[in-house]
């Protein structure tokens, strides 16, 4: 599709051909569910009166129970949380959301789900 050899990397091919891997996929997925369901998730602004700076970040419960640390729900706001702010910022509007973290992964294609969070690049 893209004239590559058979060792070249791909990272550049998937940035030029616009294709998301599988992880950027499951990042999209989720951060969907997320936004489509605010209202089962709770901000850290009612846990607490303290203005801090991640009082709009979504809060998790300290919760021992591998089945839930595994689940979508606790990775879905483990990822949001970790999603920059100028992406963050548009969760009220679902469309721009959308578009915006389309357009993030699309320049930041991810192989797995730990480089996501080891980043801390920007649009």
């Amino acid at each position: 599709m893209g004239g590559a050899q058979s060792r070249t990397l791909c990272r550049s091919l998937f940035k030029q051909l616009e294709i998301l891997p599988v992880s950027c996929q499951y990042i999209l997925s989720l951060m969907k569910l997320v936004i489509n369901n605010q209202e089962i998730f709770q901000t850290n602004s009612p846990i607490h009166n303290i203005n801090s700076r991640n009082k709009h970040q979504l809060h998790r419960t300290n919760v021992n129970l591998s089945c839930f640390q595994k689940s979508i729900f606790d990775t879905g706001i483990k990822i949001f949380n970790s999603l920059p702010p100028s992406v963050a910022i548009l969760k009220n509007d679902r469309a721009k959301f959308k578009a915006a973290l389309r357009k993030y992964l699309h320049t930041h294609p991810f192989y797995a789900i730990n480089e996501f969070f080891m980043s801390k690049d920007d649009l």
